[in-house]
């Protein structure tokens, strides 16, 4: 089997046992599934290992889509397909390495996994296992330094270097990428920050140098940072698995596809301006938004413990994201302890004055005709309301284990509210947390409500201001763009495009190198800054050109309104074209920008006549702003293409290319490199 399509061995003991392991968790369909992506990505894990290289790869899922399930599975692969040690470095956060470590121990029971407890005490055993059989062994290990530095030390002492390896980076956007290429940009002189020294780069100690023959795999939901990154970057992929959920998942398309919030039941806008009510109100007091979050919450998860009963060893979830402020934090729990106290006498005195409150929320609940009644809930509630728990989740918690209740459970947090932590029956959330200017893939990080949710959908709402329902929409659709787009490529890519809405931006800017980071900006031309005037080639290419654009475009020396083509025939027009453009123009990338921009586009020639600046530069685009404004209210973007005479030439001709993008496209941002 060659290298471009290796066959898949399916038969080991440890993947068969990592099946029986899923079986209880997932149906027939969602097993299928992950078998299918666990399978592609040890493919491409194999494909990329058959070039010789210690390949970077990128596996690119959905939010709370089963990201980890697929890691677990594919190390049952990989295990079975000549890997020996799979290296998983995961978040900084104490709860999620072990939440982590656990779930590995659970979906490969037959394999040894070891964390930060066994880094000292375990050596001897990791060593014999890898040199006594051909069993392999996973290593789960947070991106901190001090844990970092331990498993690589931990890696010599087994003599790693002699087995080939598989590094999972769970949330490889995070942490792992290096915060000092804003810095370097700017032509400081600087080295790459800790972590990613760590990770990837440091010639001695790195975990990539410990383990020689690997494959290093991003896998997150959020990549923007990363195929924004430079072409030289370690961490920019060579290759992209796109995971795909199971049929029961719930995701952006369920919670942001309409563009009118009042008609999709799973959302509730609260005033725009409920952050500032909520945090610079008096002391314990909460605005009208959370109080009817926290009573369709109390309600909602009554009901669903009638239907389903209460969840084994848990309770129902939610989540409230105020601000990243500890302060911010403290205050909302004094105030939903202090609204908690004053609802429960009303559970049961329908003459208290919030009894009014609780049967407006109940309407809510009601839209769904199996509701019981409210006198019903309200008995369910006042038994059950005594044993709830409301915990603060943030840097100072990480390492605190945290009351839980089997029946109401209040979150509140900030950051460490997102990013791969997993919390099963959340049925309420209510999102606050606003800047002046959004990170995309911070946002989206936090949207815990996407999941295997079907069961718990008749019970869920969202709870946030029309702004915010407005970016949450933007990012889904940016990033369902994203993903269509690199399906589309088939792997074939070498410029990533994000859209962008105006209030947001794609990752934190210190990550990615500011001079290679550009905009193609709706309603602008985009044109080569330098044509390619080596002459006589250039003549004998535009000759080569017109005789193309005459088999595309028959009439295309009449002047008109030009005519609508297929974007696969203009990418094989603008291929043909050789430029030197060193701007947003780059012959590399356009036929990748130009097939993003729609089926269709319309096709235009002009001649025209044209001054060079000594070094052979055009000094402005061809277009006059009429025809810029003509083109750019086409609804299509407008592929123009200029047979230029060179002013004060003899005659000299060649062929300039321009694109003109719609004003109704969305901004979209890339690296030029």
């Amino acid at each position: 089997m060659s290298a471009k399509n290796p066959r898949v061995h399916t038969n080991g003991g440890t993947f068969t046992a990592a099946l029986d392991a899923i079986k209880p968790l997932l149906d027939k369909a969602e097993r299928r599934e992950t078998i299918h992506n666990a399978t592609q990505i040890i493919r491409a894990v194999l494909t990329a290992r058959g070039k010789g290289t210690s390949a970077t790869g990128l596996v690119y899922g959905k939010i709370q889509s089963g990201k980890t399930r697929a890691m677990i599975t594919s190390s049952a692969l990989a295990f079975g397909n000549g890997f020996r040690i799979v290296a998983v470095i995961t978040s900084n956060n104490t709860r999620l390495v072990d939440q982590t470590s656990n779930d590995f121990k659970s979906g490969l029971p037959t394999v040894r996994v070891f964390s930060k407890a066994h880094f000292s005490n375990e050596r001897d055993q990791a060593k014999q296992i890898l040199e006594s059989s051909d069993h392999g062994i996973v290593i789960v290990c947070s991106k901190g330094p001090r844990r970092l530095n331990q498993i690589i030390e931990f890696l010599k002492k087994i003599k790693a270097e002699r087995y080939p390896a598989l590094i999972f980076d769970d949330e490889g956007d995070q942490a792992t990428l290096d915060t000092h290429t804003s810095k370097r940009s700017k032509g400081a002189t600087i080295a790459p920050s800790t972590i990613h020294s760590l990770i990837h780069s440091d010639p001695v100690v790195s975990l990539r140098k410990a383990l020689p023959d690997h494959v290093f795999v991003s896998v997150t939901g959020t990549p923007q940072g990363i195929v924004l990154q430079n072409v030289d970057s370690r961490s920019r992929p060579s290759f992209i698995e796109l995971l795909e959920p199971g049929k029961s998942y719930v995701g952006g398309d369920v919670f942001f596809r309409v563009s009118d919030p009042s008609k999709n039941t799973l959302i509730s806008l609260t005033d725009q301006n409920e952050r500032g009510q909520l945090l610079a109100g008096a002391p314990q007091s909460i605005p009208e938004g959370l109080k009817k979050a926290i009573r369709f919450f109390l309600l909602a998860a009554a009901w669903a413990s009638q239907k389903s009963g209460w969840p084994p060893d848990e309770g129902y979830y939610f989540l409230c994201h105020p601000s990243v402020r500890n302060a911010d934090q403290q205050k909302v729990d004094h105030g939903i302890r202090n609204y908690l106290n004053q609802l429960s006498p009303a559970l049961s005195n329908t003459k208290h004055a919030l009894y009014r409150d609780l049967k407006e929320s109940y309407l809510e609940v009601k839209k769904n005709k199996s509701a019981p009644s409210l006198k019903h809930l309200l008995k369910v509630i006042q038994d059950n309301i005594h044993t709830r728990e409301i915990n603060l989740i943030n840097k100072n918690t990480t390492n605190t284990e945290l009351p839980r209740s089997t029946r109401f459970n209040f979150l509140i947090g900030g950051n460490t509210l997102g990013r791969g932590l997993a919390i099963k029956n959340l049925l309420v959330t209510y999102y606050v947390r606003e800047s002046a200017r959004t990170q995309m893939d911070t946002m989206y990080q936090h949207a815990r409500m996407f999941g295997y949710r079907n069961k718990t959908l008749p019970f869920t709402k969202v709870f946030l201001p029309p702004q915010l329902y407005s970016r949450f929409r933007q990012v889904y659709l940016s990033d369902e763009e994203l993903r269509r787009f690199i399906k589309d490529q088939n792997g074939r890519l070498k410029t990533y495009l994000i859209q962008l809405s105006r209030r947001l931006k794609p990752t934190r800017s210190n990550v990615l190198d500011a001079k290679n980071i550009d905009y193609l900006i709706p309603g602008r031309q985009i044109y080569p800054n330098y044509p390619y005037v080596k002459y006589p080639l250039a003549e004998k290419l535009r000759k080569v050109v017109l005789a193309k654009l005459r088999e595309i475009y028959p009439d295309f020396s009449k002047e008109g309104k030009g005519k609508k083509i297929p974007v696969s025939r203009a990418v094989e027009l603008v291929t043909m074209i050789k430029t030197m453009g060193t701007n947003k123009w780059n012959d590399k990338n356009m036929p990748t920008i130009l097939s993003n921009l729609g089926k269709k586009i319309i096709l235009r020639f002009r001649e025209a006549e044209r001054t060079l600046t000594p070094d052979g530069a055009l000094e402005q685009g061809v277009l006059a702003g009429s025809a810029v404004a003509w083109s750019a209210n086409q609804g299509n973007p407008v592929l123009w293409l200029f047979d230029v005479k060179e002013k004060g030439s003899n005659n000299k001709r060649f062929i300039f290319p321009t694109i003109v993008i719609p004003r109704g496209n969305a901004l979209t941002v890339f690296n030029r490199s």
